[in-house]
């Protein structure tokens, strides 16, 4: 009978420790790899749009800022901008958005990467706008 009983509590263990919710969002959607690698490209896209050709009067009002987030830390690229064409708030909220959502993708789903970081842009003003060199 003690045989029984505590074959019964590993059992009860057994399953009570196992990964008995699935990776999902509030509504109670699962999560799937595939699906937040369509939201993170919907999130770029919207940067991307945000930024727009990046037009401005000078090289004063060029600007770049990080986007991505390696495993390692930093981010994967720079993007460069235009202060006086950007919505610069709407742009700070979208990119801290798109990084922590990689980064939380990062650890869900077990990426690594290279611990390199990328180089600054030189940033460079021709033809009325913002360009890395």
């Amino acid at each position: 009978m003690r045989y029984l009983i505590a074959a019964a509590w590993i059992a009860v263990s057994l399953v009570a420790c196992g990964d008995s919710d699935p990776v999902g969002d509030n509504n109670g959607d699962q999560r799937t790899e595939e699906g937040d690698r369509a939201q993170l490209a919907e999130m770029r896209r919207e940067i991307d749009a945000l930024v727009g050709d990046a037009a401005g009067a000078s090289i004063e009002d060029c600007r770049y800022a990080g986007l991505g987030s390696k495993p390692c830390g930093g981010p994967w690229e720079f993007i460069v901008y235009s202060a006086s064409s950007t919505d610069t708030t709407a742009l700070a909220e979208r990119l801290t958005a798109y990084n922590a959502f990689e980064a939380e993708m990062n650890e869900l789903y077990g990426y690594a990467s290279d611990c390199s970081l990328p180089n600054a842009p030189v940033l460079t003003y021709g033809d009325g706008r913002c360009v890395a060199e």
